[in-house]
C-alpha cells in the first residue's frame, strides 16, 4: 500500500508524518504509524507558548476500516518542554481527542449508527463495548446539542412524558414549539420537573420570565408545576389529552350498556374511529346501532360527535357553543359523560385556549412515536441517563 496515498486519505500533513504501515492477514488489522517531524514544535495546552518536544508516547486509536480490515492509528503522541508549564502532553492530535480511544470519524460513525440502531445492535456490529458506545454518544450529545442551545428565544414551550422502559420509569419532556427541538428532558413527571427547567434556562442563559405559553396534558403535577414556578404563562390543554378524556367517557357508557346489550361487545373502536377510517363491515355495524336512538351509547356518540365540532367554530362563538354543549350533554344523565364534564369546567380556560389557538402537542407526539422505535429496538434502556441523551439527539436531528 502507497504511504503517500494513504497519508493524503487520513490527512497526514505537516509536522506530522506517515511512517508506516503494518497489513497483519491472519487477524485482518492494519497497524497505521504517524509520528512528528524532527524539529516540530507544539504549543503548550496550558499557556499555548510554541515549545519544542521533550519525548513523545505512542497511542493507539481505532478507526474506520479499509477493506473489511480493522484499522489502527499508532499516534506518536509529543510531550513539549515549556519554560513556563514544564513538561507537558500535547493532547489533541488532528485525528482524535483527548481522554479517548477512537478516532474523531470513528466516532462520527458511532454517531450515525445510533440513529438506526440500538447500543447493542452497533456493539455487534463494530466489535466495542456498549458501555464505550454510550461515552461517545453522551460525550456528543452533550457538546454539539445541549450546549449549543439559545435559550433566550424561547417563549412557547410544549411538555409531554414517555417511558424509559414500558410501564417504569417516566420521563419529562420540554420541546420549544416554534422550533421543534427538544429542550430540557429530565427523570420524572410530577411538578418538580418543572422547578427543574426553571433552573436549567437560568443556568444557560435563558430568562423564565420569558416563557408566554405551555402546551401540556391535564396532569394535575404538570399545572401545580406551572403555577409555582411559571405563573404568568399561559397555559392550553393539548387536544388529543382533551378528546382522550370523551372518549374514555364514551367507552364507559358502552362498558356498562354491554351487560344489557350483548351486541355491543367487541365495538370499542367502531365507536372511537374516525368514520371515514372505518372499515365496511365496521362502517354498517355503527349504522345498525346508531339507528336505535334508545342506545346510551348512542347517545353518547352523538354528543362526543358535536364535542369533536367545537373545534370548527369560530373564536368568538367557542365559550357560547362550550357552554351550549354542556347543557345538552348533560340532560343526557349519562354519569361517565358528567364527569367528563366536570373536567372541563375544572380545566375550562386551557381548554378554551386549546380551542382558539389551535395549538396542540402534535411534535411533541411525534417525537414519541420515534422514541417508542427507539425504546423497542434497545427493549427498553436500563439507564434513563442514555434513554434522556437519545431524546435529545433525536429531538434535535
Amino acid at each position: 500500500m502507497e504511504l503517500d496515498g494513504l497519508g493524503i486519505l487520513l490527512g497526514v500533513k505537516s509536522p506530522w508524518v506517515l511512517k508506516n504501515i503494518d497489513v497483519q492477514h491472519h487477524t485482518q488489522v492494519i497497524d497505521v504509524y504517524i509520528e512528528y517531524e524532527r524539529g516540530s514544535k507544539f504549543e503548550c495546552p496550558h499557556c499555548g507558548e510554541l515549545c519544542k518536544v521533550h519525548d513523545g508516547n505512542v497511542k493507539r486509536i481505532r478507526h474506520l476500516d479499509l477493506f473489511d480490515y480493522r484499522c489502527y492509528l499508532n499516534i506518536k503522541v509529543p510531550r513539549i518542554s515549556c519554560s513556563k508549564d514544564g513538561v507537558k502532553v500535547v493532547h489533541s492530535t488532528p485525528w482524535d481527542r483527548k481522554g479517548n480511544h477512537y478516532s474523531l470519524k470513528f466516532e462520527a460513525l458511532i454517531i450515525r449508527l445510533y440513529k438506526e440502531m440500538s447500543a447493542s445492535a452497533i456493539s455487534r456490529e463494530l466489535g466495542e463495548p456498549d458501555n464505550n458506545l454510550w461515552r461517545v454518544f453522551n460525550y456528543w450529545v452533550d457538546k454539539d446539542i445541549i450546549q449549543k442551545f439559545d435559550f433566550k428565544q424561547i417563549k412557547r414551550v410544549c411538555v409531554d412524558e414517555t417511558a424509559v422502559k414500558r410501564g417504569h420509569n417516566y420521563i419529562s419532556i420540554f420541546t420549544d414549539l416554534d422550533t421543534g427541538k427538544v429542550i430540557f428532558v429530565t427523570e420524572g413527571r410530577k411538578k418538580e420537573v418543572f422547578e427543574l427547567f426553571y433552573g436549567w434556562l437560568w443556568d444557560n442563559g435563558g430568562f423564565p420570565g420569558n416563557i408566554e405559553l405551555f402546551s401540556m396534558d391535564m396532569s394535575v403535577s404538570y399545572q401545580a408545576g406551572q403555577k409555582e414556578y411559571f405563573s404568568a404563562a399561559e397555559v392550553v390543554f393539548d387536544r388529543f389529552h382533551i378528546k382522550k378524556g370523551m372518549n374514555k367517557a364514551l367507552n364507559l357508557v358502552r362498558i356498562e350498556e354491554v351487560k344489557r346489550v350483548e351486541s355491543l361487545k367487541k365495538s370499542k373502536y367502531i365507536w372511537l374511529k374516525s368514520e371515514a377510517k372505518l372499515t365496511e363491515n365496521q362502517a354498517g355495524r355503527l349504522e345498525q346501532y346508531l339507528s336505535d336512538s334508545t342506545l346510551n351509547t348512542t347517545i353518547a356518540y352523538q354528543i362526543k360527535n358535536k364535542f369533536d365540532q367545537l373545534w370548527n367554530v369560530q373564536s368568538y362563538a367557542i365559550e357560547p357553543m362550550i357552554e351550549k354543549w354542556i347543557q345538552e350533554a348533560t340532560s343526557a344523565c349519562l354519569k361517565p359523560i358528567n364527569t367528563f364534564i366536570k373536567t372541563i369546567r375544572n380545566h375550562y380556560n386551557g381548554i378554551v385556549k386549546s380551542i382558539k389557538t389551535g395549538i396542540t402537542n402534535a411534535v411533541s407526539e411525534g417525537l414519541n412515536s420515534v422514541m417508542q422505535l427507539a425504546r423497542s429496538r434497545a427493549r427498553g434502556y436500563r439507564n434513563p441517563d442514555n434513554f434522556i441523551k437519545m431524546v435529545y439527539y433525536l429531538g434535535n436531528a
